[in-house]
């Protein structure tokens, strides 16, 4: 079969169009090219202005280009700061508002400089190569930050050699680590010259100076621990040096300190050292007593990774019901200042208002104000950089849905063709999202509105283990990978058939991650689909416990180490290799040769089990990419070969007419 898109789905994109309003026509894959993304980057202290960031895609060069503007949210002007020849980003405003540092990159390293709020008075700090977000001291006489784990991609050059004595020596989609681990320096604005808080064996993560600018507390790692847990403690340095003071002892992660007003530091607390999405509680302490002065807890009932204070009330970004929502806590409990429809990435809070960058289901990316005085509000959308795209391209709207599967609730979606007339029958393809531990819902994925484009309907939805719908639903996937979960996709699946406009023979099934291990997992169960599509897929729970960089993520879904008694079995009992012989399904894999979470042996494992059981297979490696597709240019050419598989082996016989 020709790699690129067949003629067939050529004509098929020529009739979808003809009954599409001439004022939007559905989304193709080439369409990313010309999509906006935006970032918050840094607040004023009294609310008015904003550096954000957009990123727009050059499918020529396949890059992306970033400018920083600052936005006045009162006017809603906009002022550019910095274009991409400027080689810089990170600006952060100082405490009287007034001075902003930011770092630059040279081909020497990277750099501090400072400037006005307008981007006037640009001058040079100093050296700080690595350097990673800013912050000032409360008195704007200091500057600090973390840095010193040197980042690189081994790229197998003869001579070249990686050499590791402990886990930390790679992570996720970063690539190796070429020297010593995280660090914390501060800089003095009369004299430019990094001076060094930290050293080894702490790996430092996060940083808060104190109200009165003479201490900073930080969250570190001890490099013994690096790959084994999460654990993660909070300690405490003076800003003159000396000998940091550990403050907690806690052996779960402890994370993401913010001083209060009257002196006592809260954090993000977490008992598991295993469960990577279990539960969480910012915590309140006396620093001077440490964690053995617990003030105050206050907890979610529901994930949540990231919140802020104002110095009165503490606000979290909480996952409900497939969206992440805006959250005040209280004495009295959560208070949701958001009610679903979108995903909230970041929080930044001044002036009496919370910005937020996010997405929906059908905005790619936003950014969003809201007045922390109220209550259930509708944010406001400040910035939209695809106002223009979302009128050209048609997105489709999602309907929602939940099917009962043995007393339990399923939630999800449907994504449906434009051009659905009652009596279709359309073919069907489900979804499955990642984790298994997170959730479909509040945000926006370009295949959910390429396929429809073509004449397929998708269905997702978040199956046990999902976020948002409490611990005990999440908790109960631990263990059981493809049974539960499995039969309650399929009930999705059979919901849109029983609806009378999905076609029960025409049917594929997609995955990424944990997706792809139950897309897999799926297709040794049943011959119901017609075609699947698996990407950065681990299918054998072993092989991935020993290449992972994360040891304490499968130790925690599968009860063990794959020596140890009983968790043996539970390996192999959620391994899709174990019955990867009852596989008929035609199937497409993807893998990132940069993935160091799920790596790309797994992909090569499936590929090499479906080729020699005969099973029509392809093996696409990304020689840049991580975990998952984010290059423009890779996602487009993606989304074509999974059109073509999905018309070669789901529309095989299929009418235009």
């Amino acid at each position: 079969m020709n790699p690129m898109r067949p003629l067939k789905t050529i004509v098929m994109i020529v009739l979808v169009g003809l009954v599409l309003t001439a004022t939007a026509v559905a989304m193709v894959p080439e369409d990313i090219f010309s999509m906006r993304q935006v970032a918050v980057g840094d607040v004023s202290p009294d609310g008015r202005f904003m550096f954000y960031s957009l990123t727009a895609w050059d499918d020529e060069a396949a890059s992306r280009s970033t400018t920083i503007y600052r936005r006045d949210l009162a006017s809603g002007e906009d002022l550019l700061i910095f274009t991409p020849e400027d080689r810089a980003g990170g600006p952060v405003w100082g405490p009287d508002g007034r001075k902003v540092a930011y770092r630059r990159r040279t081909d020497e390293g990277g750099e501090i400089w400072l400037m006005a709020g307008d981007g006037a008075e640009r001058r040079r700090l100093g050296s700080a190569p690595g350097a990673d977000v800013l912050q000032w001291s409360p008195d704007g006489e200091t500057v600090a930050w973390i840095a010193g784990a040197q980042v690189g991609s081994y790229d197998g050059k003869p001579g070249e050699r990686v050499v590791a004595d402990d886990l930390g020596y790679r992570h996720l989609n970063a690539g190796y680590r070429e020297g010593e681990l995280a660090q914390l320096f501060i800089m003095d604005l009369d004299d430019g010259r990094p001076r060094q808080l930290v050293a080894e064996p702490l790996d430092v993560r996060d940083l808060a100076w104190s109200p009165d600018g003479k201490r900073i507390a930080f969250a570190a790692k001890a490099r013994p621990d690096l790959g084994w847990n999460l654990n993660t403690d909070l300690w405490l340095v003076d800003r003159s040096g000396g000998e940091p003071v550990q403050l907690t002892t806690n052996p779960g992660p402890d994370q993401d300190p913010r001083w209060l007003d009257d002196g006592s530091l809260a954090w993000l607390r977490a008992t598991d050292p295993l469960w990577e999405s279990g539960p969480r509680t910012i915590s309140v302490m006396d620093p001077d007593r440490g964690d053995a002065a617990l003030l105050s807890h206050y907890g979610y009932d529901n994930f949540f990774w990231r919140w802020e204070t104002d110095g009165e009330a503490i606000y979290i970004l909480g996952t409900r019901r497939g969206t992440i929502d805006l959250v005040r806590l209280d004495d009295a409990g959560p208070v949701h200042l958001t009610d679903g429809g979108h995903d909230f990435w970041s929080l930044h809070l001044a002036g009496g208002k919370a910005v937020m960058a996010g997405a929906g289901q059908s905005l790619p990316s936003a950014i969003f104000t809201l007045e922390l005085a109220g209550r259930d509000q509708v944010p406001m959308t400040v910035v939209d950089p695809n106002r223009d795209w979302l009128r050209r391209v048609g997105l489709i709207e999602p309907e929602p849905f939940t099917v009962e599967v043995d007393g339990s609730t399923v939630e999800g979606w449907f994504f449906k063709p434009p051009d659905l007339h009652p009596g279709d029958r359309v073919p069907l393809v489900l979804s499955i999202h990642g984790g298994p531990e997170w959730m479909y819902g509040g945000y926006f994925l370009p295949e959910f509105h390429v396929l429809p484009r073509f004449g397929y309907g998708v269905v997702i939805c978040n199956p046990v283990g999902s976020t948002g719908y409490g611990f005990p639903f999440q908790e109960a996937v631990r263990g059981d990978w493809m049974g539960r979960p499995a039969h309650e996709v399929m009930a999705a699946v059979d919901l849109a058939i029983k609806q009378g406009w999905a076609d029960a023979d025409r049917l594929a099934v997609m995955g990424g991650s944990y997706g792809g291990h139950l897309a897999a997992g799926l297709t040794t169960q049943t011959n119901r689909f017609r075609a699947a599509a698996v990407d950065r897929m681990f299918p054998e729970p072993v092989a991935f416990w020993g290449t992972t960089d994360e040891k304490w993520f499968p130790e925690w879904e599968w009860m063990g180490r794959p020596w140890e008694a009983g968790a043996r079995e539970i390996y192999a009992a959620n391994s899709p290799f174990e019955a990867v012989s009852q596989v008929t399904t035609p199937t497409l894999i993807s893998h990132g040769m940069r993935d160091y979470r799920c790596l790309v042996a797994g992909g090569e494992i499936w590929f090499s089990a479906l080729q020699a059981l005969g099973v029509p297979s392809r093996f696409i490696r990304f020689e840049n990419e991580g975990h998952g597709i984010r290059g423009p240019a890779n996602q487009v050419w993606y989304l074509n070969q999974l059109l073509a598989w999905f018309e070669q082996y789901v529309l095989e016989g299929d009418s235009l007419e």
